[in-house]
């Protein structure tokens, strides 16, 4: 086992990724409340990052990471990946760091900024769990009143981050966990779809273009 696998595990619970009511102690009553409509399921945090390291990935953004659940145990499930979760609320990019360090997952990391400002170069992996779809769902619990309700600016956000994934150099992968709001851009292969908690994860690959073709 790699050095940082070791540290990993020494330094969190043995337990921890056995349920989402363990990893979720780690939180407050509010976070722990959101964290079924919110924040990824520790099974299927479990499944994405493997698919993504399988295919190949070994630095992995979290668009809208939330409180970090997916990172985090993308880190501490995975030998050597890099998790990097990118969040609009600063309040919760503090939690997840905070999580982050008393479960040892040194391999998760937390930025605080918007997705259109965020550059995407430098990664080969993507995660999405429709992260914009709070600011249109009516059916679902607001974690705050930071967001607006706007269908122009989910579209929006939606149009930039699908943009953001046409220009990554391959090879990339993707892993989407309730979709994204929109189909992946045409370059993007659909190499599995499996059911997950409340929907699928779909691995989208991004290989690298072919060559010029002589006579």
């Amino acid at each position: 086992m790699p050095q940082s696998a070791r540290a990993a595990s020494a330094a969190s619970p043995p337990n921890i990724l056995s349920s989402d009511a363990a990893f979720d102690s780690v939180y407050d009553g509010r976070i722990r409340e959101l964290s079924r409509q919110h924040w990824t399921p520790v099974p299927v945090a479990l499944r994405a990052a493997q698919l993504l390291t399988r295919a190949g990935a070994t630095r992995i953004l979290d668009v809208g990471s939330g409180v970090g659940k997916f990172c985090i145990v993308g880190a501490l499930s995975t030998s050597d990946a890099e998790f990097v979760g990118v969040e609009r609320r600063g309040s919760l990019v503090e939690i997840a760091r905070h999580a982050a360090l008393k479960f040892g997952a040194g391999r998760a990391r937390f930025v605080h900024a918007d997705v259109e400002s965020f550059p995407f170069e430098g990664f080969d992996g993507v995660y999405l769990y429709n992260p914009f779809y709070e600011q249109v769902g009516r059916d679902i619990v607001q974690i705050d009143a930071e967001v607006e309700l706007s269908v122009l600016t989910y579209r929006r956000l939606v149009r930039s981050t699908l943009t953001k994934l046409g220009v990554m150099k391959p090879p990339v992968a993707v892993v989407t966990f309730n979709g994204v709001g929109a189909p992946l851009p045409p370059e993007y292969d659909l190499r599995g779809d499996e059911p997950a908690g409340t929907d699928y994860l779909e691995l989208w690959v991004r290989r690298r273009s072919r060559g010029p073709r002589f006579a």
